[in-house]
């Protein structure tokens, strides 16, 4: 009975030992092969992320070229604009200045001629002479307005005197016809080119027609001098300020886009004495390069 006992403790040994081994060579090499699958799975995901890193690096660089190029065009166009306001706005003042030569030039000799030609009729017409008082005075009105008019359209001291000539009778005309005091004082202004001269004499017409509209001012100032390598030209009145809603106003649109045509740019403030200040600023670099 002991032997058989025995036996059977050694056959049942012998199975344990058997298991051992066979679990002793089962574990490794399923822990090798689960080893060798994450490794796989590791490297495919790595290679799965290496991919969408240069996707996205090769979406990011189209992105920037048609952004690049995006601006690029935009640029380009917004310079055809610029160049294609610059010409509109010169082609207008060219036209201005020859309606302003022609208003003055044929249709006040006409009305000079007129006025002669009435007053020799009237010389031997009996009874009549009475009436020349009035007629010269309509006629001498209507030279006014022609020369007014002819004036408004293209100042003729803006092309033979410059910038200072030109404001300082646009004061004075204004102060004239307003009855508010204007005071302008101009420096430095022949170092402007011809188109920011106009440029500038047009925001500075267009600021004294809203102080005229608007201010219920008593009393305008116009400056100007160069600063730090730009020429600042500033129009300010005493009167009630601006509205906010009126700084989008057509008028102030024309002189922002006349500053950027000018190469420079407008700032619109509180003045010293509680009235708008309108603030031009234009570079000399550009007339600086034309006469280099």
């Amino acid at each position: 009975m002991l032997r058989a006992e025995i036996e059977v403790r050694d056959r049942s040994l012998s199975e344990l030992r058997a298991r051992a081994l066979l679990l002793n060579v089962l574990l490794p090499a399923i822990g090798g092969a689960l080893i060798l699958a994450a490794w796989v799975l590791l490297q495919r995901e790595r290679r799965r992320r290496l991919e969408a890193e240069a996707a996205l690096i090769a979406a990011n660089a189209r992105l920037e070229d048609t952004v690049a190029q995006r601006t690029a065009e935009l640029q380009t166009a917004l310079g055809e604009i610029e160049a294609f306001a610059l010409g509109l706005d010169r082609g207008i003042e060219e036209e201005r200045r020859r309606l302003a030569r022609e208003v003055h030039d044929q249709l006040g000799q006409l009305l000079t001629a007129l006025k002669m030609m009435v007053h020799r009729a009237l010389q031997g017409a009996p009874g009549r002479e009475q009436d020349w008082p009035q007629i010269e005075t309509v006629l001498g009105e209507g030279i006014a307005i022609v020369r007014r008019i002819s004036a408004a359209l293209r100042p003729p001291l803006l092309d033979d005197l410059g910038l200072e000539a030109a404001l300082g009778l646009a004061g004075r005309q204004f102060a004239e016809r307003t009855g508010l005091a204007c005071e302008v004082a101009l420096a430095d202004a022949d170092r402007l080119s011809a188109d920011q001269s106009n440029q500038l004499y047009r925001i500075a017409q267009e600021a004294l027609t809203n102080v005229a509209r608007h201010a219920q001012a008593a009393r305008v100032r116009i400056e100007g001098a160069a600063v730090d390598g730009r020429y600042r030209l500033v129009v300010e009145d005493d009167g009630v300020g601006m509205a906010q809603q009126a700084r989008s106003s057509l008028g102030l649109l024309s002189m922002r886009e006349r500053a950027a045509l000018a190469g420079g740019e407008l700032r619109i403030g509180s003045g010293a004495g509680g009235g708008v200040r309108i603030e031009a600023r234009v570079p000399f670099a550009a007339v600086e390069e034309d006469g280099g």
